[in-house]
């Protein structure tokens, strides 16, 4: 391969040994080893980029260096080693995803691969951790009108565990929707912008059903190829960090099922151009879909968005760390952004996005977009809003929790 492509990872710097380095860490699973790459090295593998060839990488390290030629056994030994670890888009990486999604097809159910890490994976340590994190919050308890629709964060349960419990807990714990549709952000490339599987969803409290009826109208409805790639549900926490909360919040209460959806990014010609994402079909059609899902299901049907908002700093590929008068400064534009799905106004929402070609990262477009749609018109309720600074990365997230009824 003459112009090797590094394929999508998520790189943030840190120091290792006192010299700069690269954390890498590969959301799709390929690799799932977390790299620490020297940052020399990590220069030299943005570089390829699938456009340039290896020789004109080669001329571009010799002008940096002052016209000190770097071997070619040298760039080749960077290349093997990226091929090592799955980092090339190539045959093959190809091989390895293939053989992922088939190892994903042949399982019975989505593993939890994130217990044991954002919460216990021993049944009654896990059961003992949410029983601290929902202290206090005990739900609606039968008081007051169900949520139609929810969003809730799907930051790391030991960061946002709070405001997550707080949300679900606008449900009625005795008292489940029969569906909860879960709309999750895809966090690494996916084959379509909406994604589902028909897999039921293990957690240390027990398993969560995906309602494989729903799965599968659904399927009819909007096409099961614009569906398809559902192994990119295997390492992708957040339909899991819902899924464990709502097991925890039911667990006495009667039986519910889950409809698992991943949202990519909307398509970013969309930012420029003006044009209401709803017009295009991938996005129109699978709205008209999820609505007539949920006017066809004999049931209650809740709406859950599990997204954070802005991501900010040096850890996602922002110039400017985080200080005092920056937290401020993305309070203000969050809070702008949050009064359009106050005002249940979908394309309000997209706009504010727009107006800087979401310069904040806002991983929630899609999904919450989408959930303003289906819905129409509602009632908001309380929002819970927190910003989280990892003085490390000198990065920030935010999120929120809020009821729609």
């Amino acid at each position: 391969m003459n112009h090797p492509r590094l394929r999508f990872v998520e790189a943030y710097g840190v120091e290792n040994q006192g010299e700069p380095a690269v954390i890498i860490r590969d959301p799709e699973g390929l690799c799932q080893e977390t790299l620490a790459v020297p940052l020399p090295m990590f220069l030299v593998m943005l570089m390829f980029d699938g456009r340039t060839s290896v020789e004109d990488v080669q001329q571009q390290l010799m002008r940096k260096a002052g016209g000190v030629l770097l071997p070619r056994e040298q760039i080749d030994s960077i290349l093997a080693e990226m091929d090592k670890f799955y980092l090339l888009e190539n045959e093959r990486a190809a091989a390895r995803r293939l053989e992922l999604e088939r190892e994903y097809e042949a399982l019975p159910a989505r593993p939890a691969s994130h217990a044991g890490s954002a919460y216990p994976d021993d049944p009654a340590e896990c059961e003992k951790y949410f029983d601290h994190v929902f202290d206090g919050l005990d739900g609606k308890d039968g008081i007051g009108p169900h949520p139609r629709g929810l969003i809730i964060p799907h930051i790391d349960w030991r960061i946002g565990g709070r405001t997550i419990a707080g949300g679900l807990s606008q449900l009625d714990p005795g008292r489940p929707a029969d569906l909860y549709i879960i709309l999750g952000v895809a966090h690494q490339p996916a084959r379509n912008v909406f994604v589902s599987t028909s897999k039921s969803f293990e957690t240390p409290l027990g398993l969560v059903k995906t309602d494989e009826t729903a799965a599968a109208r659904l399927a009819e409805l909007y096409g099961a190829a614009r569906l398809s790639g559902a192994s990119v549900h295997r390492f992708e926490h957040s339909v899991e960090f819902a899924a464990v909360g709502l097991k925890y919040l039911h667990r006495n209460g009667p039986a519910f099922s889950i409809l698992p959806i991943l949202c990519s990014g909307l398509p970013e010609e969309l930012i420029p151009d003006g044009r209401p994402p709803i017009e295009r079909p991938e996005i129109g059609d699978f709205i008209k879909a999820l609505r007539r899902l949920i006017n066809e299901y004999e049931g209650r049907v809740c709406i859950i968005a599990s997204v954070d908002l802005s991501h900010v700093g040096r850890k996602f590929g922002d110039e400017q760390g985080i200080d005092d008068l920056r937290m401020q400064s993305v309070r203000r534009q969050d809070g702008e952004m949050l009064e359009r799905v106050t005002a249940m106004d979908p394309e309000g929402f997209f706009s504010d996005i727009r107006r800087d070609g979401n310069a904040r990262h806002v991983d929630a477009t899609t999904a919450v977009y989408v959930m303003l749609h289906v819905l129409g018109s509602g009632k908001p309720g309380d929002i819970d809003y927190q910003q989280w600074h990892e003085e490390e990365t000198d990065s920030m997230v935010t999120f929120a929790s809020m009821p729609i009824y």
